[in-house]
């Protein structure tokens, strides 16, 4: 009879105290991780595609995305035709939210890549809910 009770008082202490709220993030503990979703762009011939600029727009009301980098990280990401679409930056304005952004990529000032995404953050970094990071030209 007592391990019967027992287990009933462990049982309820564990179901009593679940909390399914995932709008509080007060309580989380995040990893120190800074991850950005990136956006990896190749030519037919899988071959890294270097743009010379690119921008990301929030669709939802026209903000301005584009992470801001120093000259020797576009060139070491361009070289490798990867560029960030969406990193933990916005993580905090964008918790527990999703977002439809776009990116547009350009050469010479000309468009050459316009490609929409649905992103969003949990409690502690972004996520990509929807498109495809992997764009062939």
């Amino acid at each position: 009879m007592k391990i019967s009770v027992y287990l009933v008082l462990v049982f309820l202490c564990f179901t009593g105290c679940e909390n399914n709220d995932t709008s509080d993030c007060a309580n989380k503990a995040c990893t120190e991780v800074f991850k950005t979703i990136v956006v990896t762009i190749k030519d037919s011939e899988n071959n890294p595609v270097v743009l010379d600029s690119f921008k990301v727009t929030n669709l939802e009301n026209g903000g301005d995305l584009t992470r801001e980098l120093d000259n020797v990280e576009f060139e070491t990401m361009s070289e490798n035709g990867v560029y960030p679409l969406f990193g933990d930056e916005y993580a905090g304005d964008f918790s527990n939210s999703e977002v439809e952004i776009n990116f547009k990529g350009y050469i010479d000032n000309q468009e050459i890549i316009n490609s929409d995404y649905m992103v969003g953050a949990d409690c502690c970094h972004v996520i990509l809910i929807s498109g495809d990071p992997e764009i062939s030209i």
